[in-house]
Formats: structure tokens, C-alpha cells, sequence
């Protein structure tokens, strides 16, 4: 790229990104001294519309420089693609490209860790040029990982205002499938859903919400172990909400079962048999056939009688406890059964 060009799209990188916000090389993700980036008036999330973040004035228009040999000394690899892009605007952008660019000389970066298509990734890196950001539910995560893997710090702070902002059951529930995946190749990302979606989820009824909203929608069934666990780790005062949830999961599949013994501490059985002694017994009832160790059902067997302690029908007590012995006994005997086998 010949001298006059450079400086073109220097300049043109410095409207867009902005000399005074550009962080420093060597500053740490999330730390820069950027001031806030500007959004453009209420566009709620439920209307199905994009929210627009505009870092400055509008320069030019990305295409016509992306992968435009005369405007390209840099590669992000996709796959087996590669897409060229200005070296100077990714550097005004990001400190550790800056880094990476004048430190070690790199002209190259793969992205592929993030599992984005050529066109997505084209899709993260033109606001890079023009400073305009447009973000809904759908590429929501998608330039929250991009901005932490690369440090955006401009793109990360209006991720952060867009979720704050839009943050209900149905985009904390998708934002949370979408961010468990992450973990494999964007741990950063990763911790950043989970602080977020925790905080939401620790507040108030939100708890109680989410887990209305994933039964009503039938969203059932694209629960993850990974998320079940997630959910019961953050319950804080739920538990009937997250138990029940729990309970209309396993059933779903006998598989499931086999995260029934992590699950045994999240919960206080004695409360919930307060609360709601028809979805303890429930819970106990069919978890006590689970196929685990004699140490599990043991363990299984000593909670459901504890917690049903101090339930007030002491004829409910009694009823509850005889089918749980005739469990025991079913237990005893496949117990021999395999022994003998």
C-alpha cells in the first residue's frame, strides 16, 4: 500500500475510531480511558429493531476498503479464508493489534476460534471503519467475544449498554446458552456472560421469570447440563422455581439423571418441603429410581427424610416415609440382584 493511501485511511481511521479515545498500547481489555460511546435514541428490543451506537460521524462506507488489495495489509484468517483489512484501522481500534502490528510485526490474525462464517466476521469489523454499530439479540455475543478477544474496548462498552439496557428472561436465557459455548474458545467473554447474567438473575423475581418464560416457550428441552447447573448455582431464593424447572427437565430424558448428584447441594430440601411439599415429594419420588451408586441413593434417601422432617402433616409424614421405604427395599434388592450378577 503506497504512502498516499496510508495516509488516507489513517486519517480517515482517525475521524472514525477518534485520536483522544484510542487506548493506549499496552492497556488491558475493559480498563481504556475511552469515554462512552453514543446510541442513538430508545429502540427497544422487543420491537425487533436494531440499536445503533455511533462512536463518530459516519466517514465511508467499510466495503469498499474490506479486502480491497490497495487498502489491505492485514489478514484475519476464517477457515480456510482470509479477509484483508487496513492495518491502521484495526490499530486505532484495538491496543493489543496496535501491539501485535508494531511490536512483533504480525500481518496476520486467526479467528476462527470464534466460529464465525467470512460474512460475520465482515460484519464485526465494519464499525471498525465507519464507527456505526448496529446490535440486537442475535450478533449480541457474537461482538461481545470480538471485542474481548481482540480488545475493542469501544465495541465491548456498547455490548455492556446494549445488555444492561434490554436485559428480560428471553435474551438472558438465549445469552446464557450462547455464552456457555464460548467458554471452549473465549474463556473472557465466558466470565463476563456469567457475571452478568448472574447479577440479573440474583435481583428481584427475575429468577422466577426466566424459569416461567423457558417452560411457557418450550424451551425446555434445549436445556444443557451445563446450564441446569448454572441455574442452581445462582439460586439464592428460588428454589422452587429452579426445582421445578429442574424436575420438568429430567423427566424429559433418563440421561439427565446423571447430574442429579451435583444438584443435591444447590437446593434446602427442608424449605422447599415448607413451601411446596407436593414438588419435594415429586422431585424425590422420581429421582429415587435413578440408576446411581448405593452411595447416591443413600444420600438421596437420608435428604428426602430430613427435609420431610418438619412438614406439618405428620399423616403426609407418614405416607411420604412408607413409600420411601418401599423404595429402599426396591433399592436393597436390585442392589443383590447385581451383586449376584
Amino acid at each position: 500500500m503506497d504512502n498516499t493511501s496510508q495516509e488516507k485511511v489513517a486519517e480517515s481511521a482517525a475521524v472514525s475510531a477518534g485520536d483522544k479515545r484510542a487506548p493506549s498500547v499496552g492497556s488491558t481489555p475493559h480498563s481504556s480511558n475511552n469515554s462512552a460511546p453514543r446510541s442513538s435514541s430508545s429502540v427497544s428490543s422487543s420491537s425487533g429493531q436494531d440499536k445503533y451506537f455511533y462512536r463518530d460521524k459516519l466517514v465511508f462506507d467499510p466495503d469498499v476498503y474490506i479486502n480491497n488489495p490497495s487498502y489491505s495489509d492485514f489478514q484475519f484468517k476464517v477457515g480456510s479464508s482470509e479477509i484483508g483489512l487496513s492495518g491502521i484501522v484495526l490499530a486505532a481500534n484495538s491496543s493489543f493489534i496496535h501491539f501485535k502490528i508494531h511490536s512483533e510485526n504480525c500481518k496476520r490474525l486467526d479467528v476462527s476460534t470464534l466460529e464465525l462464517d467470512v460474512e460475520q466476521v465482515k460484519e464485526m469489523v465494519r464499525p471498525l471503519y465507519n464507527g456505526r454499530l448496529s446490535l440486537n439479540s442475535r450478533n449480541l455475543l457474537s461482538f461481545l467475544m470480538f471485542s474481548t478477544l481482540f480488545e475493542f474496548q469501544w465495541i465491548f462498552d456498547c455490548c455492556l449498554v446494549y445488555f444492561t439496557e434490554h436485559i428480560n428472561p428471553e435474551l438472558v436465557f438465549d445469552f446464557l446458552e450462547l455464552g456457555l459455548r464460548s467458554q471452549n474458545h473465549c474463556m473472557d467473554s465466558y466470565r463476563v456472560v456469567m457475571k452478568l447474567c448472574s447479577k440479573y438473575l440474583e435481583e428481584g423475581h427475575n429468577m422466577q421469570l426466566t424459569c416461567a418464560h423457558i417452560k411457557e416457550c418450550n424451551k425446555v428441552k434445549k436445556l444443557s447440563r451445563d446450564l441446569v447447573e448454572f441455574l442452581c448455582s445462582v439460586n439464592t431464593h428460588n428454589s422452587i422455581d429452579v426445582l421445578s424447572l429442574v424436575l420438568f427437565w429430567l423427566r424429559l430424558d433418563t440421561k439427565n439423571m446423571e447430574v442429579v448428584p451435583t444438584l443435591l447441594d444447590s437446593f434446602d430440601f427442608a424449605d422447599v418441603f415448607k413451601q411446596n411439599q407436593e414438588l419435594a415429594e415429586s422431585f424425590f419420588t422420581h429421582i429415587i429410581s435413578g440408576d446411581f451408586t448405593a452411595e447416591v441413593r443413600m444420600r438421596i434417601m437420608n435428604l428426602s427424610f430430613q427435609s420431610c422432617k418438619n412438614t406439618r402433616s405428620s399423616k403426609n409424614r407418614a405416607g411420604f416415609r412408607m413409600s420411601r421405604l418401599k423404595s429402599v427395599k426396591d433399592i436393597k434388592a436390585k442392589d443383590q440382584t447385581e451383586h449376584v450378577d
